[in-house]
């Protein structure tokens, strides 16, 4: 049966600050990762953020990792985007706040996986977004992976009218474009990915939505694997934050 179209109410944008503050928040938040250093003594290679939402916001790329013995670059500002969405909505995050000797995301053995476990068993959780980012040569602001509807098959078409009220659809250019399960970006057909992982081993619906530059980074820090300045659209990283916050409100 079809999802009934989202009702948004007053109390969901109320909790959500303006589009300045949005910003300056995850410009903070992302300050405090480190892409490229280890974490030191004490310091938490991952950081969990506890709310009282049954929804977890998860960002496995938020630093560098390394995959197949080669070191990858971090995906900008999801990292920030995690626990901001998260405190906004009163999820829980977990993201990856600094370098990683494995692949948060794809190795099984990763320490990052057994958070996710303990985190998802331990508050019941019913919902895991796991956050990526792409690079900013592709023709979509958000790719939805769902696994072919697997990862969630009762929340897909919910997830898609969300975005589409915030003005991101299948029918839009490509600045504003969301694609749904394209070949690279399916959340886990091919990989041993975190929503395959939390949707299969733990039983729990998961999707994973892949932003694009523009739509995250505010400005790139002096640390980051890509040299180049870069500057994103501050209007689309604004509705990225409210869609995903409403997103978790839908999903609790």
């Amino acid at each position: 049966m079809p999802q009934a179209p989202v009702c948004y109410t007053p109390f969901m944008e109320r909790r959500i600050p303006h589009a300045s503050s949005l910003i300056e928040s995850l410009v903070g938040l992302e300050a405090d990762v480190r892409y490229r250093r280890l974490a030191r003594g004490d310091e938490p290679e991952f950081l969990h953020v506890s709310g009282s939402v049954p929804v977890l916001v998860s960002a496995p790329h938020g630093a560098t990792h390394m995959r197949d013995g080669e070191k990858k670059e971090e995906d900008e500002y999801t990292a920030g985007m995690a626990p901001l969405v998260a405190e906004l909505a009163g999820a829980h995050a977990v993201v990856a706040r600094r370098r990683s000797r494995t692949d948060p995301n794809a190795d099984p053995r990763a320490p990052y996986r057994d958070l996710i476990r303990s985190v998802v068993e331990g508050y019941g959780i019913r919902f895991v977004l796991d956050l990526h980012g792409v690079r900013d040569e592709r023709e979509f602001a958000i790719a939805l992976g769902t696994m072919d509807g697997e990862s969630c098959p009762g929340q897909e078409d919910l997830i898609i009218q969300t975005f589409e009220a915030y003005g991101f659809g299948r029918e839009m250019g490509p600045a504003d474009r969301l694609v749904v399960n394209d070949p690279r970006f399916t959340g886990g057909l091919s990989q041993d990915t975190i929503t395959r992982f939390v949707s299969q081993d733990l039983g729990v619906p998961a999707a994973q939505v892949e932003l694009h530059e523009a739509c995250r980074i505010v400005k790139r820090f002096k640390d980051a694997h890509l040299t180049t300045p870069f500057h994103g659209d501050r209007e689309r990283i604004e509705r990225v934050i409210r869609a995903l916050v409403t997103l978790v409100e839908v999903l609790a």
